[in-house]
């Protein structure tokens, strides 16, 4: 209450005065530079801003970022003291200015000979707050503390803050980077202040150039917040200096400063109050005199979704347009597009975007504006995962033509899906790649493709074919995976054996991979393959030794119960046509026990799965690999029933005609001969 008295009683003043010249200089506002710019932006304060206050922050969207020069004026034309605290390609232009006349309404104006701002102004409120990349290094002594601060990368971004309270980096990643505060606050009246640092790496605060407390090494925040890490100064009534540096290197964030004014008991945080108000403006209104017209519009990432490196932000955009009553169009580089004053758009990737605003009157495009816009991460969401974002931006995509988008979009949108475990979006995006393979040459694209063969099997046989497809793109010599290559041709020779039944192609493919480039999973599933190429060949004995000498991974007295258990459990999940965990079970029941991939019981499951997921030609496949094995099996019968239902469905006639009269001559009373009847009489 003090503080804002102090503050009400100076601008009282500083108002009182400001009439006179506002009054002196009405008479010439309409020869004022406002009057004659080509480009100016009306401002105001926000409705929720802080108010009164002696300093004003705009942004400057980049949409003028070749307009020349631009100043700050009164609504009289008068220059208005500013400062640039952060400009860079395709970001906005973030400004701070002399509002201590309270004055509400000011005028940027764009132009190449504007009179100068005063030069003298120094603003003294609220919480400045600037970050830098550093490197992780030992910061247990003051000069080792110095010596990191000057080694710190460019400067991330600038802005003004509430209050000295940071547990994220608001301009770039939340990990290794420096944090420098300066706040301005008012002393209500002279004594001993105490001020405390609450962080979670080295920090430092200092109050008028006089180093308070400091905490440095690496250390829990916990450990401060009873203010044990707290120094004193003697400081008189009035305006003041705090400087706060604090160092986060990776784990928990916390950035903290507390004081104990004369009188009080116990340390509590710096509020937002106990500094001196900032105010933060807004666009109003856009006039502009320029042939071809100027488009104003801004640009805010509100929220995004990420799975480690892969982020896709939504942006918002307004259009400020002085109350025109046209209609406003945006192109998006994307291949996007949406309509409106307003409007949000979700980018599959962040960086340097292009957007075109267009204005249409009548029928006719009267203005344009294509702009270079920097796209980043919504840096202050706590949650970088959210299903909702995620769902909002799935359902996006699915409903863009990605004809029309670029590769590197679509490839950030299979990134995307493929972390996310989402088959629908994989596949969608996937078949556009496909579909334009020769624009995607890269290694990172081959494995890309490698993922997609792996994503688009177990999808009916349109997914099969897609996955073959995928594979042998992968391998193509343009996109030189190198090492990759090997795990590829597993795979793909894996497909071949178990869909097309191209057992030529799939040894081929073995004989080619270096057991030196796999990880131990994918060595023992080589060997596996080669079992699984003696077995499709009707070498069955050779093919139960070479099973053998691989062993199960799962011995002892449980693990009959565990086998049995997995195979019950794949069975239920078919019954429920929950057919992603079925097949899941039942690769981890055959990749444990090799002996399964020759059990009759098992095989037909895994071929039911196939019916069921419309995989005709991979249960086809698997019927001709059991035939042999279930000669004198009880479940032979359905075995053949498979093969007739796969045969049919994939185009081998003739194969499931002679399968057919197999069934029917040598299982004349199986309820499987019965199926076939009352089915396939005509055959």
């Amino acid at each position: 209450m003090i503080l804002q008295s102090i503050l009400q009683n100076a601008f009282r003043w500083v108002w009182l005065g400001s009439l006179v010249a506002t009054a002196a200089l009405s008479a010439r506002a309409q020869d004022s530079v406002i009057n004659t710019s080509p480009l100016r932006l009306r401002i105001e304060p926000l409705s929720n801003s802080a108010w009164p206050a002696t300093v004003g922050t705009f942004e400057i969207s980049p949409c003028l970022a070749s307009a020349g020069r631009f100043g700050v004026f009164t609504a009289a034309g008068k220059p208005v003291a500013f400062q640039t605290l952060w400009s860079a390609g395709g970001d906005v232009t973030y400004i701070r200015f002399d509002t201590s006349t309270l004055a509400k309404t000011y005028y940027i104006c764009f132009d190449t000979n504007l009179p100068p701002a005063p030069g003298s102004w120094k603003p003294q409120a609220g919480v400045l707050l600037e970050t830098r990349p550093c490197a992780e290094q030992s910061v247990r002594t003051m000069a080792e503390f110095t010596q990191l601060l000057n080694s710190a990368g460019p400067v991330q971004g600038r802005g003004y803050v509430p209050e000295i309270f940071l547990g994220i980096n608001p301009f770039g990643p939340g990990t290794f980077y420096t944090a420098t505060f300066t706040g301005w606050f008012v002393a209500p009246g002279a004594g001993s202040f105490g001020f405390a640092t609450v962080s979670s790496g080295p920090s430092s605060l200092m109050v008028d150039g006089q180093l308070v407390t400091e905490w440095l090494g690496r250390h829990p925040p916990n450990g401060g917040r009873r203010g044990q890490h707290s120094g004193e100064i003697r400081l008189g009534a009035g305006l003041h200096r705090l400087e706060y540096t604090g160092i986060q290197f990776d784990g928990e964030a916390a950035a903290e400063a507390a004081w104990k004014p004369p009188g009080a008991d116990h340390y509590v945080l710096m509020s937002a109050n106990a500094f001196l108000p900032v105010a933060r403006f807004r666009a109003t209104s856009f006039e502009t005199t320029t042939t071809p017209e100027t488009l104003y519009f801004e640009a805010h990432t509100m929220e995004h979704c990420a799975l480690d490196e892969s982020v896709v932000p939504r942006v918002r955009f307004r259009v400020v347009d002085n109350y025109q009553h046209r209609e406003y169009r945006w192109r998006f580089d994307d291949g996007g597009a949406a309509a409106g004053l307003n409007t949000s758009h979700f980018f599959p990737q962040p960086g340097l975007r292009n957007v075109t605003l267009e204005a249409w009157a009548g029928g006719q495009l009267v203005a344009t504006n294509a702009v270079r816009l920097r796209v980043t991460p919504d840096w202050m969401q706590r949650d970088w995962w959210r299903d909702d974002i995620f769902n909002d931006a799935k359902n996006d995509f699915l409903h863009r033509d990605l004809a029309k988008m670029p590769p590197r979009d679509i490839a950030a949108i299979i990134t995307l899906a493929d972390r996310a475990d989402d088959r629908e979006l994989l596949t969608y995006a996937g078949k556009m790649m496909v579909q334009r393979a020769p624009e995607f040459s890269t290694a990172a694209d081959g494995i890309e493709f490698y993922k997609l063969g792996i994503g688009f099997q177990h999808q009916g046989d349109d997914g099969d074919a897609l996955a073959e497809k995928s594979f042998r793109l992968a391998l193509a010599p343009e996109r030189n995976l190198g090492a990759v290559a090997d795990k590829v041709k597993l795979r793909l020779a894996d497909f071949l054996m178990d869909c097309p039944g191209d057992l030529a192609g799939a040894e081929s493919l073995l004989g080619e991979v270096r057991p030196g480039s796999l990880t131990g999973d994918e060595k023992r599933l080589q060997k596996l393959l080669a079992g699984d190429l003696l077995l499709a060949r009707g070498k069955i004995e050779e093919a139960r030794q070479q099973f053998l000498s691989i062993g199960s991974r799962q011995n002892g007295a449980n693990s009959e119960t565990t086998r049995a258990a997995r195979l019950e459990g794949a069975n239920i999940f078919i019954e429920h046509d929950q057919f992603d965990e079925a097949r899941q079970a039942l690769d981890w029941l055959t990749f444990e026990f090799p002996l399964e991939r020759m059990s009759v019981g098992t095989s037909l499951l895994a071929i039911e799965l196939a019916l069921k997921q419309k995989e005709f030609r991979r249960a086809f496949t698997g019927c001709q690999r059991l035939l042999p094995v279930a000669e004198n099996d009880p479940q032979q019968s359905r075995v053949l029933f498979a093969t007739v239902e796969s045969g049919l469905a994939s185009g081998k006639t003739e194969e499931a005609r002679r399968a057919l009269a197999r069934l029917l001559k040598e299982f004349p009373y199986s309820e499987s001969a019965a199926k076939a009847k009352d089915r396939w009489p005509s055959k």
